[in-house]
C-alpha cells in the first residue's frame, strides 16, 4: 500500500506529544508566554505541514466579512479583499509598517482560533536565498510555497497589474485564485496562483547589504521609507527598496500591490520585513521602541488617495479598519509598536499593548 507523505505527516502531528501540540490557554491580561515565530525552513515536517495546512483550511472555509466584501468566498479571500480595499491608505506612508504588523496578527489569530495553527507565522528570511532563489527550501518541495509559475504567460483582464505564470507545484500547486488582480472592488474570479521569479532582482534586492543598509538608520523616519521602498520613475529599480524590491522579485500576484497576498508566501515574506523592523526597535529600545513618523498621505507620485489627510504618524493613529485580537474598537498605531507589549501602554493614558510574539532568529 502506497502512502503519501501528508499523511504520514498528519499522522505525525495528530499524535503529537503535549510538548508539541498544547492547547492554547487563556488569554492573560500581560504578556507571559511569547508566540514565537521561526524561520520557515528551521521548521520541521510537521511543523510546515501544520502552517501550510493551516492556510489551506482558511481557503476552504466560508468568508466572514462578505456583508462589506460581497466578492469575498472564504475566509482566506477576506483578508485578501480588506488588503486590497485598504491599499491605497496602507503603502508609501508612515503606517504601512504598523498596519502590516497589525495585519498579520489578525491573520497569525485566524489561522490559530479557526485553523489550527500551532505556533506563530513563519518568516521568511529571503537574504538567506538571494543567489539563488529557486533553490530555496521555502520554494522547493512538497512541504514549500511551490516555485515558479510555469506554461504561457497569462496577461490578467484589462492588464492591469503584472503578468505572471501558474504555480502547480509545493503545497500550493494548482490552487484557485478567487479574486481578480488589481484595485477595489473586488471582483469574483476563478485563476491560477501567479508567479514570475527574476533571479536579477533577487540577486540585488535580497542582497544582505541592503538589510544592513536598512538596520544601520538613526530613525524611523529614515528606517521605514528605506525597507519599504518607493516607485519614483522614470526608472523605478533603484528606489524600491527589500520590500517593494521582494515583491517585484516575486513577480505574478505578489507584483500586484492590491492583490500580493493571493500568493501565501505574502504573509512569511511580511513577516520577515517585520521581523527587521522588531530587530532595528530592540537595537535601541529606549529610542525605538515606540518611535513612529512620516506622512499619513502617500509620498512620491503615485497617488492613489485623494484628499489625504495632512499631518505625520502618531502612536493615537487608527489602523482602519483593523480591530486585532477581536476588539470592538479600531486598533492604534501604539498598541502594536511592542510586538511583547501586551497590557502595556506605549504612554500613561494610551491604550494598552495588545501584542505578545517574538521571532526567533
Amino acid at each position: 500500500m502506497k502512502v503519501s507523505l501528508g499523511s504520514v505527516l498528519l499522522g505525525a502531528l495528530l499524535a503529537s506529544t503535549p510538548a508539541e501540540v498544547v492547547a492554547h490557554p487563556g488569554h492573560p491580561s500581560t504578556c507571559v508566554v511569547t508566540t514565537k515565530r521561526k524561520e520557515f525552513r528551521t521548521l520541521s515536517n510537521v511543523q510546515k505541514l501544520n502552517f501550510l495546512a493551516s492556510v489551506k483550511c482558511l481557503m476552504n472555509r466560508p468568508p466572514a466579512l462578505s456583508a462589506t466584501y460581497p466578492a469575498s468566498t472564504s475566509r482566506w479571500t477576506d483578508f485578501l479583499l480588506v488588503h486590497q480595499a485598504n491599499t491605497p491608505f496602507v503603502h508609501w506612508v508612515g503606517q504601512f509598517l504598523p498596519w502590516h504588523r497589525a495585519f498579520l496578527q489578525d491573520f497569525e489569530d485566524a489561522l490559530r482560533n479557526e485553523c489550527g495553527l500551532i505556533g506563530g507565522i513563519p518568516y521568511w528570511n529571503s537574504a538567506l536565498d538571494f543567489a539563488n532563489l529557486t533553490a530555496s527550501p521555502v520554494l522547493s518541495g512538497p512541504l514549500s510555497f511551490g516555485g515558479n509559475g510555469v506554461g504561457p504567460v497569462i496577461v490578467p483582464p484589462g492588464g492591469q497589474s503584472s503578468d505572471g505564470n501558474c504555480v502547480i507545484d509545493g503545497f500550493f500547486g494548482n490552487v484557485s485564485v478567487r479574486v481578480a488582480q488589481g484595485p477595489p472592488p473586488g471582483q469574483v474570479a476563478d485563476r491560477c496562483l501567479l508567479r514570475y521569479i527574476r533571479q536579477d532582482f533577487a540577486s540585488y534586492w535580497m542582497n544582505p547589504s541592503h538589510v544592513a543598509t536598512v538596520l544601520a538608520q538613526p530613525d524611523y523616519a529614515t528606517f521605514a521609507p528605506l525597507i519599504e521602498g518607493d516607485m519614483i520613475p522614470p526608472d523605478v529599480f533603484p528606489t524600491m527598496g527589500i520590500h517593494t524590491g521582494g515583491h517585484a522579485t516575486m513577480g505574478g500576484d505578489m507584483s500586484d500591490m492590491f492583490t500580493s497576498n493571493s500568493d501565501p508566501i505574502f504573509y512569511p515574506f511580511h513577516a520577515n520585513i517585520d521581523r527587521l523592523w522588531a530587530k532595528w526597535q530592540a537595537a535601541n529600545p529606549t529610542a525605538r521602541q515606540y518611535d513612529i513618523s512620516n506622512p499619513i498621505a502617500p509620498r512620491g507620485v503615485i497617488q492613489m488617495w485623494p484628499n489625504p489627510p495632512a499631518g505625520n504618524v502618531t502612536l493615537d493613529y487608527q489602523l482602519s479598519p483593523l480591530k486585532v485580537g477581536g476588539s470592538s474598537t479600531v486598533t492604534t498605531v501604539g498598541q502594536i509598536m511592542n510586538t511583547k507589549g501586551k497590557g502595556v501602554p506605549s504612554a500613561p493614558g494610551k491604550p494598552n499593548g495588545i501584542l505578545c510574539y517574538e521571532y526567533v532568529e
